[in-house]
């Protein structure tokens, strides 16, 4: 761990909290690496070439620390791809980096990394002042790459171009990264490569992982007047984050790191966007550092496009409990939200809202959880359309997801006493 992290603390402390200074919970024994931040991969992208290229990615860390750690993968990726040097430092304006901030990141002591398909790797430490809430950002000089990793719902206003130019503090000559998903016409601003952020805290009680789709993603979270906005910030985990880091500047003040593990069209069983839950858990929940509890939010991309029947989801939602379950871990689980939509768009019908019913049933009374959140009853109660339930006007953004007060409803419902140390 390096000594320069002391220019990067003070370029922090100049800028203003977002939240009150916690109040500091029971002493833990020594620091300890949580997850702070997560993009997890899903999709394969191919529109840019980026080799000889320069990749700037913003992450929001959730949690407050003494040192971090950035996780590279090429999950997705068909071939290796080699970065030949690393950075973080902190945004300034556009895509640029604030003067005297920029860290190089090491790789077990080397400046460059190849990974192969399926791969990721951990830098080393660097010994730097991490604020909850104040972004960060991520250089990658790519020397070699035919296609790129991605996490496709990013949200986020990240850069490219041309050159090795991650060390370069100047934002002149990048470009905002595409932000139309691949073999999509949906605005998604997505992140390559970067799939995570842990800090090193002395204080902190454990990371939440909220696991699910794109309702944990974000979808339609930053839509206003039908367009998608990047840098809101406004899922149901970020505001969750929010609010327990408020929460932590009183008496009870346990902090707690929070890592999105949603996918934009994910399935737990078989087939949709990424790798299924099933397959995915492992890597995207169970492997997360420090982490406590686990939310977890699927089943309606498996009931919609993937036609799988109630049984199998419960089956498959009990897996992943008693997963979660053998690793010591809290798990809480969200009911099925309406899907009803005119004209057949949401992939819904009577028949897959009898099975959303059943599943949702199960989760009430007979689900394993640790406790349930019934988000079905929360975003529900609009009208039948061709004989299911819709989410009501008020939290409606396209009869699949919710719009930004939906969003808000469902972080604020959330009962903070199931985070205890």
């Amino acid at each position: 761990m390096r000594g320069r992290g002391a220019l990067v603390g003070l370029a922090l402390a100049l800028l203003v909290p977002a939240f009150p200074a916690a109040a500091q919970p029971t002493p833990q024994a020594g620091p300890r690496w949580f997850s702070a931040w997560a993009a997890p991969q899903n999709r394969t992208e191919t529109a840019l070439s980026l080799s000889d290229a320069t990749v700037r990615t913003v992450v929001r860390p959730t949690l407050s620390g003494r040192a971090l750690r950035i996780k590279l993968e090429n999950t997705l990726g068909t071939s290796p791809v080699t970065f030949s040097g690393a950075w973080v430092g902190v945004p300034g304006p556009g895509a640029s980096v604030v003067p005297g901030t920029n860290l190089r990141l090491m790789f077990t002591g080397d400046t460059a990394l190849t990974l192969e398909p399926g791969a990721g790797a951990w830098s080393d430490p660097v010994d730097v002042r991490v604020v909850a809430f104040q972004r960060l950002v991520v250089s990658l000089d790519v020397a070699a790459a035919e296609d790129a990793s991605t996490h496709t719902l990013g949200l986020a206003s990240n850069h490219w171009a041309w050159g090795r130019r991650g060390a370069d503090p100047s934002g002149e000559g990048f470009e905002p990264i595409p932000p139309v998903a691949a073999n999509t016409s949906v605005l998604a601003f997505p992140v390559y490569w970067v799939a995570a952020l842990d800090v090193l805290s002395d204080s902190a009680a454990g990371t939440i992982v909220p696991f699910g789709d794109s309702i944990t993603d974000g979808r339609c979270s930053t839509t206003l007047a039908g367009v998608v906005r990047p840098d809101l910030h406004q899922r149901w985990p970020d505001l969750l984050a929010e609010r327990l880091a408020a929460r932590a500047s009183g008496p009870d003040g346990p902090l707690w790191g929070l890592a999105n593990a949603g996918i934009a069209g994910n399935r737990i069983i078989v087939g949709g966007n990424g790798p299924p839950g099933l397959e995915r858990l492992e890597r995207d929940v169970l492997e997360r550092a420090g982490v406590t509890h686990v939310i977890f939010f699927e089943g309606t991309n498996d009931l919609a496009g993937g036609g799988a029947t109630a049984e199998e989801v419960i089956e498959a939602t009990q897996r992943v409990i008693e997963r979660a379950k053998a690793r010591g871990l809290k798990i809480y689980g969200a009911t099925i939200i309406p899907r009803g939509g005119p004209d057949g768009t949401t992939g819904w019908s009577p028949d897959r809202e009898a099975h959303r019913q059943a599943v949702n049933a199960w989760i009430r009374t007979q689900a394993p959880f640790d406790g349930v959140l019934d988000f079905a009853a929360l975003l529900g109660g609009g009208p039948a359309i061709e004989g299911a339930e819709s989410i009501r006007p008020e939290f409606n953004c396209d009869y699949t997801h919710p719009n930004a007060a939906g969003y808000r409803a469902m972080a604020e419902m959330i009962d903070l006493s199931w985070f205890v140390r």
